[in-house]
């Protein structure tokens, strides 16, 4: 049902939480149930089309429900098979440039906040879920962000002629947010590769003073020399 594209929004969001309801009993039998839907969601997003948007919402609403609220060993070796295996982070990160490609064709890049990116979920929703979750995987699966995908990800929120300042403005935020998701050595190489040129003219009010003030922190000499 909830793969049913005439489902409902206001359904749809029912049955997922319906279904994570079956999760709250913590029984162990769950465990293999729970890592065998989100390798449903994973096949969901190396399709790179349809059910994308839900997918990623169910995937981290499965990752990070725990009815004893801790974060068990099967929770993290859950993280570690869908990273390493699956290259999940990847998937992500491809499935975030084809909803936003996606939208922008739809709208002929008249891209708002408001835009539904499939009928039922904004722009808006599709960027933060998307974010939400990899901020997750680094977080609780004490995992860095290699420079190839962080370059990735730069080039499509920020760099992307595809991207709205709205998409710009949430990557700079996810960028000043989880900059400590990066070893030292990928930041230095991301300020170097990516930060240092970017044309401030890009950036709306907002997002040049978010990322003068929090990228001073890290790069201050950088910063005021080539940047500002």
């Amino acid at each position: 049902m909830a793969h049913e594209d005439r489902l409902s929004r206001s359904m749809l969001d029912h049955l997922l939480h319906c279904h994570l309801r079956v999760f709250s009993e913590g029984r162990s039998p769950y465990d293999a149930l729970k890592r065998d839907y989100c390798l449903k969601c994973m096949t969901d997003l190396q399709r790179k089309q349809g059910w994308l948007v839900p997918a990623i919402k169910h995937l981290y609403e499965l990752l990070r429900h725990d009815s004893t609220n801790t974060f068990k060993r099967s929770d993290q070796d859950l993280i570690s098979l869908l990273v390493n295996k699956h290259d999940l982070i990847s998937a992500l990160i491809q499935s975030l440039s084809t909803c936003q490609f996606d939208v922008w064709n739809k709208t002929h890049g008249h891209v708002t906040v408001d835009t539904l990116v499939d009928g039922r979920y904004t722009h808006e929703e599709s960027i933060k879920s998307h974010l939400d979750l990899l901020s997750f995987l680094l977080k609780k699966g004490n995992l860095y962000l290699i420079l190839k995908r962080s370059e990735e990800l730069w080039d499509t929120l920020i760099n992307n002629e595809n991207a709205s300042s709205f998409d710009r403005e949430l990557g700079l935020n996810w960028f000043i947010t989880c900059v400590e998701d990066l070893n030292r050595e990928s930041q230095n190489a991301l300020f170097e590769k990516r930060v240092s040129k970017l044309d401030p003219i890009d950036l709306s009010p907002k997002g040049k003073d978010s990322l003068h003030s929090s990228f001073n922190i890290l790069f201050p000499f950088q910063i005021r020399l080539r940047l500002f």
